[in-house]
């Protein structure tokens, strides 16, 4: 029994004795290191590894004897560096080391070579270095964001960064494109940009900064010093079948002027713009003015698909456009942006259509020959004056003029009809804002705005649309015009006291809608009432939102209770109507933050939406060549409750994201739809029900690099489940239930420094049922693009890119794309020689399927045919 206990005790005596804890922290002359790797060597076995966290903190167990280690730690940025155990005293059994480590600086024939990392964090700014993420296939700044963790570019070009939408794109800190800042991303060189920023918590106004409480953020792009007093680049392209490509963008930068101009022109489909007029996306610029923009309801064709624009958009486009930044004063600029673009698109569109009402199956053969000619001038100049330390203020105007022709050679089941629309749409705004410093936690903000807008179109068919089965009423022009003036008066009170902010925001604004609208015959004569508005539509809004903002380290919520009063009155051909209304609209929002890296929120919102103009008129409008709307007017506002609830997981330093939301949108009344189709023409009624409908969705999306394998993990998924009601021909209100899943997967891999390979996957389920006819409509999708990227020792790059893509699964229709671009750059790395083949499968026509609660329809449209282009590329 003693020799047991005397073997106990010298167990426990060894176990104390190497049981010591050692700990410390990594840090450089910047800071903290993170993720540093650490070894504990005796001699040369490595008896013990691990690595630093985020905050460059370590820790071991010791499972020797602290007298014979000594630990290493290396990072790829610094030096190796080596210490010895038995030198430090330590506490008990506690021994902490805290390291510095050198950065590690490469001497090679006098030049110092510094190795920089790939991403750094400097309090609410996280600083990207390009070069640790570019694979070699980036031409232009948005080709760059796609690949940077964090940041994801939606269809439109608009830019996120952890999730959110960013207000700005900055270059080297100035706002040179406002809204309109697909400008830079979508025509910026990489070889321009030394490193990209995101900056969370921005305040653009520098007397609200720790006053106001702001959760904005934005993207600043860095200039590389040596090349920005004047820089720019040159593409240009010819191939086979007269294809061109053409593009000059340069910079100018110096002490008193910051400028960007680009001018570019081909027939391939590129859109290097920030307008897009051949697809149903919204640009940045009309986004966040739409409620200034006055309406445009006459149809200018349809040139949506599914494909990328460089295989379908039939294009001669021209863009030019200069941004300028003066710096007039000591502390005031004079910013001008100017743009011209005109365009010519063409289409030939093929479809089929099936309607299924309740007692009978309608069958619609179409035929579209498409052409549509746009042209745009956009002027914009910001003037702010920041000479005072307490006071600034700043003057924004804009002026913008558009004019569309658009031509369709129509067959609606072979009825022949040419139908052009002209579309002129002229709007301006003036804007006038000032701030004053009340005092360090106090200030004042006052805003004036008043816009302009009309857009007016007009349709003309011929021959004529027959809108009885007599055949006694013919439409053969429709006017249309709605017109649209807005001024308001807005005043912003903020406190700041340490954790809480808080902000009383009232506000008052005068909006006067008009529409004009009349259907002629052939006679140009009006074909009566029925076809005719003369709408009047005014609002007068007074409104007062105190905000109240409360933060701590762990939480933090947002209170905001908006009462409102509305003065409505509305006129036309056969009513006059005037309401008041006065009610309170809730937000709130809540915010947990788990960790530096991990919060939960919750959001909610109680909205009450006012009328739009393009709901109140009565009269029947023509909108294309068989196509007619109308509504039951209703003065009732939009009632919205929306929940959303949010986990968010951003750990860039790990190259790990992941995102989960959840959404529930309730309507205690809403719009619908009466639709009337036979052979010859469709027409919709929109009306106002008390009628409910629900929204569920919920959004998975995440991002994984992992480093031993060099492959990179992304995916977002959807899942919505949408209900909705409507009227079909005869039929009752029908309960319509809408499932829709996608699935996207992006797996990217470098090998060996020279191959680069990324596979993209999406997958769309839609489902619509409706229950009382019994009806299940089921439509899938897959697409799949594989991308392979050489990059030889001597200067030759090359990309593979095939696509896949299946538009209805349950249908043999499948196509597979091909592109191939070789690209040479000698010693002269100012020039850059390329060959590029696309649709090298030559594919000439599109086919796709596509659903609703009451239709199928099989359509189809031609594409840009294979072509070869040589491209020659140089800076300047």
């Amino acid at each position: 029994m003693n020799f047991l206990r005397l073997c106990f005790f010298i167990l426990v005596f060894i176990e104390s004795t190497y049981s010591q804890t050692l700990k410390g922290t990594i840090t450089d002359e910047n800071g903290i290191v993170p993720f540093a790797d650490i070894y504990l060597k005796v001699k040369n076995e490595i008896k013990q590894k691990g690595v630093a966290n985020e905050n460059g903190q370590y820790k071991f167990v010791l499972i020797s004897p602290s007298d014979s280690l000594y630990i290493i730690a290396s990072s790829p940025n610094h030096e190796v560096k080596k210490v010895l155990l038995k030198h430090y005293l330590h506490s008990k059994n506690i021994i902490e080391i805290d390291i510095k480590l050198e950065k590690k600086i490469t001497l090679l024939k006098e030049v110092v070579i510094e190795k920089k990392t790939a991403i750094t964090q400097k309090k609410d700014t996280l600083e990207y270095n390009p070069n640790s993420f570019k694979d070699g296939s980036e031409k232009v700044v948005e080709d760059l964001l796609k690949k940077l963790p964090g940041i994801k570019v939606e269809d439109n070009g608009q830019i996120k960064f952890k999730g959110k939408s960013i207000k700005k794109l900055l270059l080297d800190g100035d706002d040179l494109f406002d809204a309109n800042y697909t400008i830079g991303s979508k025509n910026i060189s990489i070889n321009m940009i030394e490193k990209v920023q995101g900056i969370e918590n921005f305040e653009e106004n520098s007397l609200l900064k720790g006053i106001k409480d702001s959760d904005d953020v934005v993207l600043n792009l860095v200039l590389k010093k040596g090349e920005t007093d004047y820089s720019g680049n040159t593409t240009l392209g010819y191939g086979i079948k007269e294809r061109y490509y053409g593009l000059l963008s340069g910079v100018l930068v110096n002490k008193k002027i910051k400028a960007f101009g680009i001018s570019s022109f081909n027939n391939v489909g590129q859109n290097n713009t920030p307008y897009d007029f051949s697809s149903e996306i919204i640009s940045l610029e009309n986004l966040k003015n739409q409620n200034l923009t006055s309406k445009s309801l006459l149809s200018e064709g349809n040139f949506n698909s599914l494909l990328d624009n460089n295989f379908h958009r039939l294009n001669q486009n021209f863009y030019t456009s200069l941004n300028t930044l003066n710096k007039v004063l000591s502390k005031s600029s004079l910013k001008i942006n100017l743009g011209f673009y005109q365009d010519e698109l063409s289409r030939l569109n093929e479809s089929n259509s099936t309607i299924f009402s309740e007692n009978e199956t309608i069958t619609i053969n179409e035929v579209n020959r498409l052409k549509k000619r746009p042209k745009l001038i956009d002027v914009k100049i910001h003037f702010t004056n920041k000479e005072k330390d307490n006071f600034h203020w700043e003057y924004l105007g804009k002026l913008n003029q558009s004019k569309v022709n658009f031509n369709d050679y129509s067959s609606n089941n072979s009825l022949i009809q040419n139908n052009n629309v002209i579309t002129n749409i002229f709007s301006t705004s003036q804007n006038l804002n000032s701030t004053l410093k009340i005092s360090e936690n106090k200030a004042m903000v006052t805003s004036l705005l008043f816009s302009t807008n009309k857009s007016p179109q007009n349709l003309t068919t011929n021959p004529p649309t027959t809108l009885d089965d007599l055949g006694f009423s013919l439409a053969a022009n429709q006017k249309s015009e709605f017109q649209k003036r807005f001024f308001s008066v807005n005043n912003s009170y903020f406190i700041s006291n340490k954790k809480i902010k808080y902000a009383i925001h009232s506000s008052f604004f005068d909006l006067k809608n008009n529409l004009f609208s009349n259907l002629l015959n052939q006679n140009n004569q009006s074909i009566g009432n029925e076809f005719k508005n003369e709408n009047k539509y005014a609002v007068k809004n007074f409104s007062i939102n105190p905000i109240l903002v409360y933060n701590e380290k762990k939480y933090s919520f947002k209170i905001g209770l908006n009462a409102i009063y509305n003065n409505i009155n509305f006129r036309d051909l056969t009513e006059k109507v005037k309401k008041e209304a006065y009610f309170i609209v809730p937000k709130l929002t809540l915010t947990y933050k788990i960790n530096k890296n991990k919060n939960l929120n919750y959001n909610y919102t109680f909205n009450q939406i006012l009328p739009e103009e393009d709901k109140l008129f009565s009269g029947i409008i023509q909108t294309g060549y068989r196509d007619f709307s109308s509504n039951e007017v209703s003065l009732e506002y939009l009632k919205t409750h929306s929940h959303t609830f949010s986990f968010n997981h951003h750990d860039i330093f790990n190259l790990t994201q992941f995102n989960l939301s959840l959404s529930y949108d309730y309507r205690p009344n809403n719009y619908f739809q009466k639709t009337i189709i036979n052979q010859n023409i469709t027409v919709s009624n929109r009306f106002f029900a008390k009628i409910s409908n629900k929204d569920y969705g919920i959004t998975v999306s995440g991002e994984k690099y992992i480093h031993p394998l060099r492959i990179t993990f992304q995916f977002n998924s959807t899942f919505n489940i949408s209900y909705d009601n409507n009227i079909i021909n005869e039929s009752d209100l029908r309960e319509v239930k809408n499932e829709n899943l996608t699935l996207n997967f992006v797996v990217r891999r470098g090998i060996n420094k020279r191959f680069v390979i990324e596979n993209k996957t999406f997958y769309l389920n839609s489902n619509f049922k409706v229950k009382k006819d019994n009806l299940n409509n089921n439509f899938q999708m897959l697409t799949n693009q594989t991308k392979i990227l050489f990059k030889s020792k001597k200067m030759i790059k090359s990309n593979l890119v095939g696509n896949f893509i299946s538009p209805n699964l349950k249908s043999n229709d499948n196509y597979f794309f091909l592109d191939y671009e070789i690209e040479f750059t000698p010693k002269n790395k100012n020039l850059t020689y390329s060959l590029i083949g696309k649709n090298l499968t030559n594919n000439k026509v599109f086919t796709t399927n596509s659903i609703s609660s009451f239709s199928t329809n099989y359509s189809s449209h031609n594409l840009i045919e294979r072509y070869v282009m040589f491209k020659l590329t140089f800076g300047f």
